[in-house]
């Protein structure tokens, strides 16, 4: 590197979007995390191509550039900086990429000088992508298996809410903003968006619209926040919360008792074929059945495993990813974090996954 770019560095660094990191991070590794938010990212020379961003290759740190840019108490930092390979960025996706590396390799997210700690969220909402918004006919069967059931409709939190199932049906209809369902302590809001991520692109490129379904906790203001959120917010947080946030110490305990609720109601997996003489329409019937809830033992017993393993602050994002994983098994669609990254498990949600 020569001396003018040298220069310019801090600068372009501090502007960002840059990943901060406590080692110097593996091209692959790299590209792994990549490719979870655009399936088509590729390696281009020592830059990673992704999204219509480009991840520069990492630079080493010191002294007197970590005081540049303000950091403190750390003597050696790897940066790689994210670059719009383009004009312009596409939709803040630099910005959402550099968060989601950071967030795997325990890290920090630097962007207009403003540091960031994704792992400081606790209340990172697990988002679903579909081509279409399922029916409440199609998602009522589903929720009523892996929310904890409400015991009665909150006419004060929920005033057009009618209790089906143990799930409170709420159809907004009013902005983005299409039904939002309610256990006892997680809502299910299912909205339009315009903005497609990478990844939902690479699965469904003809689509011009997407549904987004984000799982999230109930709180006092689920109601009024949903149309808000629907109408006024801007494109690139269409996904995002559409209710404040739950007090930590009781979202931690709705969630546990959720993920426990979630887990009594998975059947055994049907591992072995049924015998040859079954009549035809019941083989069908029984395996799709067991099938699915093969799918969602799965998933559950990996949520369980985790949380025991995962400190208690820990608990309510394990218990919203569980959901949103099997959401989109049963919908067919794709599981993501808040920053469109593909969650496979839902121990995904959690950061320091690839340290």
């Amino acid at each position: 590197m020569g001396w003018f770019s040298k220069l310019l560095l801090p600068g372009r660094l501090r502007t960002g979007p840059t990943v901060l990191l406590p080692a110097r991070p593996d091209a692959k590794t790299l590209l792994a995390i990549a490719q979870l938010a655009d399936p088509d990212a590729r390696l281009d020379g020592e830059d990673i191509l992704v999204g219509g961003s480009r991840i520069l290759p990492p630079v080493e740190l010191t002294g007197e550039v970590l005081a540049k840019l303000g950091v403190e108490g750390e003597e050696c930092l790897w940066a790689c900086r994210v670059a719009a390979d383009g004009p312009l960025p596409v939709d803040f996706f630099d910005k959402t990429l550099a968060e989601g590396i950071a967030h795997r390799l325990g890290g920090w997210s630097l962007c207009q000088g403003e540091p960031t700690d994704p792992a400081e969220d606790r209340h990172r909402n697990p988002v679903v992508y579909l081509p279409a918004a399922p029916t409440p006919e199609e998602a009522l069967p589903i929720l009523a298996d892996v929310l904890r059931h409400a015991e009665e409709v909150d006419v004060e939190r929920w005033p057009d809410g009618e209790l089906v199932g143990g799930v409170v049906h709420v159809p907004v209809r009013q902005g983005r903003v299409l039904d939002v369902y309610a256990g006892a302590d997680l809502v299910v809001t299912i909205e339009e968006g315009h903005r497609i991520p990478p990844a939902a692109r690479v699965r469904w490129p003809y689509l011009t619209e997407i549904a987004v379904v984000t799982v999230s906790d109930v709180t006092v203001s689920d109601v009024a926040a949903a149309p808000a959120a629907g109408e006024g917010a801007p494109e690139e947080d269409a996904a995002e919360d559409t209710s404040e946030r739950v007090a930590e110490g009781d979202a931690q305990e709705d969630a546990e008792q959720a993920a426990d609720a979630a887990a009594e109601t998975a059947a055994p997996a049907l591992d072995e074929p049924l015998p040859p003489d079954t009549p035809g329409e019941v083989v069908e019937a029984v395996t799709d059945d067991s099938a699915e809830d093969s799918v969602d033992d799965s998933i559950k017993d990996s949520a369980d495993d985790s949380a025991d393993d995962s400190p208690d602050g820990e608990k309510p994002m394990l218990a919203r990813a569980t959901v949103a994983l099997v959401l989109a098994d049963r919908l067919q669609g794709i599981a993501a974090d808040p920053g469109a990254f593909q969650l496979a498990e839902p121990a995904d949600i959690l950061p320091g996954r690839y340290v």
